[in-house]
């Protein structure tokens, strides 16, 4: 089939089927087994892997919506076995050679913007209509909920989860689970454990993490002090994940 929106400069692997009406321009790379809904638009400076599914009205690469993009060239990367559902938009990033990237294996649904210069690992949901501000990061397993939006340069860690109509101003740290506006941790995400395969002497450890950080009656450099006498993997990760913060971890009563 011809489709005179898509350009013959793209790498279009022969398996790709492309819905009618679509867009692809010149600079953009498509691997085999993907499927392009009709009305798609995929944008210069985009490179998708293989067996992604693109649905109806979705748009990527498009360019950031940020007062610093000047045009540059940036990118747009798509890995592999990814749903991108009817009018989801992933935009390019800011800044020469940039990326945004999204990696394997991620279910991301109606209406959800992905925005500039944003990191999602891989197995992670995004629900409907959730909005993701530039230079975001997503850790694997990660669940968004529908409605959530996290301000930009908010990092959420892996297997966590957000609820929905959620707002995020602060990193979540791994393996809890927060909501609300503005967000606050909750409690552990068991649920999102156990469907993960944890087994529950993981589980019971990440319970003693988070007894330590959100339930003494430490600081949190104590708490940080406490972690680092701990030889569980699990404490290592969450104490690297406060080191790197850098708007601060959500805590359980919002504060810092």
């Amino acid at each position: 089939m011809t489709h005179s929106g898509v350009s013959k400069k793209a790498q279009i692997d022969q398996s790709v089927s492309i819905g009618p009406y679509s867009v692809i321009e010149d600079d953009v790379t498509i691997g085999a087994h993907t499927r392009i809904g009709s009305h798609v638009i995929i944008r210069n400076g985009t490179l998708i892997g293989r067996g992604n599914v693109i649905s109806a009205g979705a748009q990527i690469g498009v360019d950031p919506q940020d007062y610093h993009f000047e045009g540059e060239r940036s990118r747009c990367i798509v890995g592999d076995k990814n749903v991108i559902r009817e009018y989801a938009t992933v935009s390019r990033a800011t800044g020469e050679g940039n990326e945004t990237v999204i990696g394997n294996n991620n279910f991301i649904m109606t209406y959800v913007h992905v925005a500039h210069n944003i990191k999602i690992g891989d197995n992670v949901v995004i629900s409907s209509i959730a909005q993701l501000g530039g230079y975001v990061e997503i850790g694997d397993h990660a669940n968004i909920g529908g409605h959530a939006g996290i301000h930009q340069f908010c990092r959420v860690g892996q297997y966590a989860m957000l609820g929905a109509k959620s707002y995020l101003s602060k990193d979540l740290p791994p393996y809890l689970l927060a909501s609300g506006n503005s967000a606050r941790v909750c409690c552990l995400n068991t649920t999102g454990l156990l469907r993960s395969s944890f087994q529950w002497e993981e589980i019971e450890e990440i319970k003693n993490i988070l007894r330590i950080v959100y339930y003494s009656n430490n600081n949190l450099t104590e708490c940080m002090q406490i972690l680092e006498q701990r030889s569980s993997r699990y404490s290592r990760e969450f104490l690297e994940f406060i080191k790197t913060s850098k708007r601060g971890i959500l805590l359980k009563e919002n504060t810092t």
